[in-house]
């Protein structure tokens, strides 16, 4: 699906915010697939376009972490990386389609122990990347999110780990002046709606995420530049 379909949530709330303010609103959606805080964090680090052409233009920055870094993981972060330098091609990416096809039954032979991101690199990534937008973005709205939910059986239906990260995620918004929208809270009642993988969201959640940020935002909208 496009980026730029108006039924997902960056646009949705880019909408939203227009209305309310009544200038235009551009949503860039800076994200790979399977990012979690130890990207980002990295992201945020080295990416001069990110730094210097988004943030620093940017009226409003929703920090999108800690869905992924919630997740068990069937084989160990590392493994998965080292598997870029395999070759010869094909022989990587006939690991990579086995270990896709076997990822749910990997969760549950391993117990669902294995953490995508630790706690404590979760805690560090959460924190820093928080201080790199409030100074690549000293004025803009900010809000993150709690970590959402699944029903995947890419993990094995299982999600052991979402309490402890949205138990951290609540402590460091705290901590550091930061509002959370509470993605499970809003996406419960769609689950039945998800896509066939249990992990991907309805149109009607990605409308409800969007207007529960767009609620986190625009009291800190004060001063809106017209984007």
């Amino acid at each position: 699906m496009p980026l730029a379909d108006p039924r997902l949530y960056p646009n949705r709330l880019a909408a939203r915010l227009g209305a309310a303010t009544g200038s235009r609103w551009d949503a860039a959606v800076i994200a790979q697939a399977g990012w979690g805080v130890r990207e980002a964090w990295l992201a945020l680090q080295r990416d001069v376009h990110l730094q210097q052409q988004v943030l620093m233009g940017a009226d409003a920055v929703v920090l999108g972490l800690g869905s992924s870094d919630s997740l068990s993981t069937g084989v160990p972060r590392p493994v998965m990386a080292a598997l870029h330098f395999l070759r010869p091609t094909p022989l990587r990416r006939r690991v990579r389609r086995t270990i896709d096809r076997h990822h749910g039954a990997l969760v549950a032979l391993t117990g669902a122990r294995l953490h995508y991101t630790p706690p404590s690199v979760y805690r560090h990534g959460w924190r820093k990347s928080v201080e790199a937008l409030r100074l690549f973005a000293p004025g803009a709205a900010l809000c993150a999110v709690s970590p959402a939910i699944h029903d995947g059986a890419f993990y094995a239906h299982r999600h052991p780990f979402y309490a402890r990260y949205a138990e951290e995620t609540a402590a460091l918004g705290a901590a550091l002046d930061v509002p959370l929208v509470d993605l499970a809270a809003l996406l419960r009642r769609h689950l039945p709606e998800f896509n066939p993988d249990g992990i991907h969201w309805s149109f009607g959640a990605h409308a409800d995420v969007a207007g529960a940020m767009a609620g986190a935002l625009l009291p800190q909208l004060s001063d809106v530049r017209t984007a």
